[in-house]
């Protein structure tokens, strides 16, 4: 038996898991719901600036958003940021919780999928959970009560198109 709200899984090679999961944390916080999110396997920065949904999260919506990532000037591991937004969503029982790019924290070893479910379950019984990245484990799989493939039909990024600007960062 879980003792977690839902848990849903965005993965797959097509582009849009992780703006699926802002798009719920866009809901959730427009019934004035708390949300966190964890960058397991990204920075904040890319290409010498913040990423724009960073920086519409601080400029509009800080007061009910919360957001943990890899910092390498606090040479943080994708653990340290996990038990961080693990332990804050514990303190403050967000009604959403964001692991964005799990999935491929744990296919690159950085992350055990023992250890996130274990982690998951430890959490307030109110605390959906949202599980993003590439080749997510059978054991997410089996855990979620939603799972979403995205799968790639066509992208700019095979004609050479690469790290477009409000697209994908």
């Amino acid at each position: 038996m879980r003792c977690v709200g839902l848990v849903l899984v965005y993965t797959g090679y097509g582009k849009g898991k992780t703006t699926a999961a802002l798009g719920l944390m866009l809901r959730a916080v427009g019934h004035g719901y708390r949300v966190i999110i964890a960058h397991l396997m990204k920075t904040l920065i890319y290409r010498g600036e913040y990423v724009g949904e960073y920086v519409a999260i601080r400029r509009f919506l800080g007061e009910y958003v919360e957001v943990y990532s890899l910092d390498p000037n606090q040479h943080l591991t994708p653990r340290d940021v996990l038990r961080k937004a693990i332990d804050r969503a514990r303190e403050v029982r967000p009604f959403l919780l964001i692991l964005d790019e799990v999935n491929n924290a744990v296919a690159a070893n950085y992350l055990r999928a023992e250890e996130v479910i274990e982690a998951i379950r430890s959490l307030p019984p109110e605390v959906n959970v949202v599980l993003t990245g590439r080749d997510a484990p059978r054991e997410f799989l089996e855990l979620a009560d939603l799972v979403t493939v995205m799968e790639p039909v066509k992208h700019y990024f095979n004609r050479g198109i690469v790290g477009v600007r409000g697209l994908e960062w």
